[in-house]
């Protein structure tokens, strides 16, 4: 009985601390809950239309028009890929960050139950195709970020404006720090 009454209090102050963030817990809890039809290739991790046939990030025959079309695929990339991840994310404070480990909490023991269904996981996920669409997605993502950061590069090598972003402001204090030191 006393468990009972544990689990209780724990789900009501999961839901109580995720309340704030329904629809972020709403939505990792359906696609923790929905695991077992990708494992079954019910359902497939759709590639987003710019990164499909990017197999070779570093080509430049796409880019004849200069520093307008790099900048223009850079920004298609960002709104298929999201931040780059040297970019500073929010300032979150003590209670965010608390409220943050529960909802991952929750959405990971749904993911736990829903992947425990499958007997055979593994086996079943070769069979049914699932594992090679999740690796051709997360493939499919690694080249988009590739190409990203080579057209960055490659824009900044034509002369292009504003094709690396400035760092991070602490990491901008440590160099300027160190370049004291050492007298530069």
């Amino acid at each position: 009985m006393r468990s009972v009454i544990l689990g209780m209090l724990i789900a009501c102050s999961l839901v109580a601390a995720c309340a704030g963030r329904t629809d972020d817990t709403r939505r990792g809890v359906t696609n923790a809950a929905l695991s077992p039809l990708r494992d079954v290739g019910l359902m497939r991790p759709e590639i987003p239309l710019a990164l499909r046939g990017l197999e070779y990030p570093y080509a430049t025959d796409s880019i004849v028009e200069g520093c307008a079309a790099v900048q223009t695929e850079i920004d298609t990339l960002n709104r298929v890929l999201g931040p780059e991840s040297y970019q500073p994310g929010p300032n979150r404070n003590v209670w965010d960050r608390s409220g943050d480990f529960i909802q991952d909490q929750t959405i990971e023991a749904v993911e736990d139950t829903a992947t425990d269904l499958i007997p055979f996981r593994s086996w079943i996920r070769r069979i049914s195709g699932a594992s090679r669409a999740e690796r051709d997605a997360l493939r499919a993502v690694a080249n988009g970020q590739q190409r990203r950061t080579f057209l960055r590069g490659y824009g900044e090598s034509l002369g292009c404006a504003d094709m690396i972003p400035p760092p991070p402001p602490e990491i901008e204090e440590q160099r300027r720090s160190i370049t004291q030191r050492l007298g530069f």
